[in-house]
């Protein structure tokens, strides 16, 4: 099922308040619906980061992490404070 965020239609603001604090305002509210929109494809789209075996080996990593090892063309994952491989199957 989809996940769908809201976005920020506009900023509230009135045509007395100066050039430069209208137009930052704006920026502002672009910036913030790119980053609605990168979260909502993070959701939506989920993607396991891909490294090599060197730059695994020199991430600092926490308990529960997937990544994909492009080098060796498996996953691996942070358990118990060590790397461990995930093997795959064909599905059913």
């Amino acid at each position: 099922m989809p996940f769908f965020l809201y976005r920020v239609d506009a900023a509230p603001v009135k045509n007395e308040l100066p050039y430069e604090l209208n137009q930052w305002l704006s920026v502002t509210v672009d910036t913030l619906n790119e980053d609605i929109n990168d979260i909502q494809d993070a959701f939506n789209n989920f993607q396991v980061p891909s490294y090599t075996s060197l730059q695994i080996a020199d991430l600092t990593l926490t308990n529960g992490v997937i990544l994909y090892d492009s080098t060796l063309d498996v996953y691996v994952g942070m358990q118990a404070g060590s790397l461990v491989k995930f093997t795959t199957t064909p599905y059913p």
